[in-house]
């Protein structure tokens, strides 16, 4: 698809995307809309956060969810995006800094009470674009699976490189219109590693782990 700017963000991304940046955006986008699973495996510094967020600026204004109405707020399902605890204040950061529009949900004991939590919160999420929680939380909150979100993003996907982890098999429960995953590391030990996270992408896509293991050692 050709590239279509920042236009694509609805006109409300603080920011500047550089042109590989923009034609970024618009690939996610257009995998997106067709409910397939994006890596986007740029090189830390390289802008893999503000093409997410232009993203779901983008999403946001093609489905009409910048509207305040009670009507708007609902129809449309908020994205899930998993992090690192230790990356939930620079996520916070950047969305407020690159798209103070968006209303974020922290799903997080950091933030919410700890009943709170545990059970769907509801209508709180509702009225959001985004939910904001950890590989962790995912574990221990079976509500996350029980919803069905736009997008799930995974951000530092290499948290799911082991297929046999329970991190692992909790987070390919999620359910999502389409799924991103953005590593700056997809291959850090083995294909194997770059297996598990297109089993999250596009179930089925690359086979089996076995078949897909045969495979990487006849091309060894």
């Amino acid at each position: 698809p050709k590239p279509l700017g920042t236009a694509l963000a609805g006109g409300e991304l603080r920011a500047t995307l550089r042109p590989y940046q923009e034609t970024g955006v618009t690939w996610l986008n257009f995998l997106a809309k067709l409910g397939l699973g994006a890596c986007l495996a740029d090189d830390m510094g390289l802008g893999k956060t503000v093409q997410v967020i232009a993203l779901l600026l983008s999403r946001r204004a093609a489905s009409g969810r910048g509207t305040r109405t009670e009507e708007r707020r609902t129809k449309n399902a908020p994205t899930l995006l998993v992090v690192p605890a230790s990356l939930i204040a620079n996520w916070l950061h950047e969305l407020s800094r690159f798209a103070p529009s968006l209303r974020v949900y922290v799903a997080h004991a950091s933030a919410v009470p700890a009943e709170e939590l545990r059970a769907d919160p509801g209508r709180a999420l509702d009225a959001v674009d985004v939910a904001i929680t950890t590989y962790g939380t995912v574990l221990r909150a079976g509500w996350l699976a029980d919803r069905t979100w736009d997008l799930v993003v995974l951000d530092e996907a290499q948290a799911i490189k082991n297929p046999g982890a329970k991190q692992t098999r909790a987070i390919k429960k999620l359910r999502g219109r389409a799924r991103l995953a953005l590593t700056g590391t997809p291959v850090e030990n083995r294909l194997g590693d770059l297996w598990s996270i297109f089993d999250f992408l596009c179930p089925g896509l690359l086979g089996s782990a076995e078949a897909f293991g045969k495979f990487a050692k006849r091309m060894a």
